[in-house]
C-alpha cells in the first residue's frame, strides 16, 4: 500500500509541489509566473524599436548607394566639361573668317578624336554603374517611413547621331569643323552643351548636399534607436528623445521632414 507523498525528488518535483515545499501554494505558483500586461508592451516597443532601426540602416545603405551614384555623375561630368571646352576652342579657331580651309580640315582631326575621348569616357562611366549619365533617375528609399521612394532624376550626357529634346550633348556624331558653317555650328552646340552640363552639375550637386544632410538625419535617428532599444526605458528620456527627434524633422531640408512621420515618434511614447 502507497502512503501519502509528502514530498518529490528534486529532478521530478513539479512548480506546484516546489511551490508547496517552499510554503506556497498552486495558486501562488500560477501568480508568480503570469506576465505582466506592462511587461508585455515594453517587449512590443522593444521589438518595434528593433524592427524600424532595421529599416534605417536600410535607407542609410540606399542613400550611401545613391550619393556614390551622384558622385560618379559628377566626376564624369566634369570631365565632359573639360572635352568640349577643348572641342569649342578648336571650333571657335575654325569658324573664324580668315582661317584657310586646309587649317580648318587639319583643326577637324582633333576635333573629331575629342568626341570619340568623350564617347568613350561616358560609356566607360555607364559601364561602372553610372545610370545617372543616360538620364535615367536613381529611386533612393531614403524615408524608412515611406513606402514611396524618392527619385534622382540624370541627365543625358552621351552623344547622338541627332541629339534629342532633354539630351544635355548637342554636338553629334556627324559634327565636323571641316567647314566654316560646321564649325559655326559645332561651336554653338558646344557652348549649349556647357551650359546644359553646369545646370545639371548644380542641380546634382544640391541633390548631393540634400542626401548628406538626410543622411545625418537617419544617423541621428539609428542613434537614438540603437541607445533605447532595452526595457527599462526611462518615460522622461522617450519625451526627450521624442523633442529631439520633432526638431530635427522641422529643421531637416529633406522629405522625410515633411512626412513627420508619427510611427517614428510612437517608437518613443510611454
Amino acid at each position: 500500500m502507497v502512503g501519502n507523498v509528502t514530498s518529490l525528488p528534486s529532478f521530478i518535483a513539479t512548480p506546484a509541489t516546489r511551490a508547496a515545499e517552499a510554503g506556497a501554494g498552486p495558486a501562488a505558483e500560477l501568480k508568480s509566473e503570469r506576465v505582466r500586461p506592462d511587461a508585455v508592451r515594453v517587449d512590443a516597443r522593444v521589438d518595434a524599436r528593433l524592427e524600424y532601426q532595421g529599416d534605417v540602416l536600410a535607407s542609410r545603405e540606399d542613400v550611401a548607394a545613391a550619393k556614390g551614384a551622384l558622385d560618379l555623375f559628377i566626376a564624369a561630368a566634369r570631365q565632359v566639361r573639360g572635352l568640349l571646352l577643348e572641342a569649342r576652342d578648336l571650333a571657335l579657331r575654325a569658324a573664324e573668317p580668315e582661317t584657310p580651309d586646309a587649317a580648318r580640315v587639319a583643326q577637324d582631326v582633333p576635333f573629331r578624336a575629342l568626341v570619340q575621348e568623350l564617347t568613350k569616357l561616358v560609356d566607360s562611366a555607364i559601364g561602372r554603374g553610372g545610370a545617372l549619365l543616360t538620364g535615367a533617375s536613381v529611386p533612393v528609399a531614403a524615408d524608412p517611413d515611406s513606402a514611396q521612394d524618392l527619385e534622382v532624376a540624370g541627365l543625358d550626357l552621351r552623344i547622338k547621331a541627332r541629339a534629342g529634346e532633354d539630351d544635355a550633348i548637342r554636338l553629334t556624331t556627324a559634327s565636323t569643323i571641316s567647314t566654316i558653317d560646321g564649325a559655326q555650328a559645332a561651336a554653338r552646340a558646344a557652348d549649349e552643351s556647357i551650359a546644359r552640363i553646369d545646370a545639371g552639375l548644380r542641380r546634382i550637386e544640391s541633390g548631393t548636399a540634400r542626401l548628406d544632410g538626410h543622411d545625418r538625419l537617419l544617423s541621428a535617428l539609428d542613434n537614438a534607436l540603437a541607445a533605447h532599444v532595452r526595457t527599462d526605458f526611462d518615460a522622461d528620456a522617450a519625451r526627450l528623445i521624442a523633442l529631439q527627434v520633432k526638431q530635427e524633422l522641422s529643421r531637416a531640408s529633406s522629405p522625410i521632414a515633411s512626412a513627420a512621420p508619427s510611427s517614428v515618434l510612437a517608437l518613443f511614447r510611454e
